[in-house]
């Protein structure tokens, strides 16, 4: 279990890396760092809409690509 643990956080660290910079800047401060979508609008000085658009396009791809590691195995 432990090297499970590993071997996903190792591929969800890799999958972040992938991201375009402005996506994962977003999903990292929302979901590792618990700001609100309103908050990094704020930070970022962009609209709510761009950061939500922003959120959705960054789990989709983190969605794609563990959904083609699981249909590696």
């Amino acid at each position: 279990t432990e090297l499970e643990r590993a071997y996903f956080r190792e591929e969800f660290f890799e999958a972040l890396n992938e991201l375009p910079q402005k996506q994962r800047d977003v999903f990292v401060w929302n979901e590792l760092e618990d700001m609100t979508l309103q908050e990094i609008a704020d930070k970022t000085g962009e609209s709510i809409k761009t950061i939500i658009s922003r959120k959705r396009y960054a789990v989709q791809s983190l969605r794609e690509w563990f959904e083609n590691l699981y249909n590696e195995y």
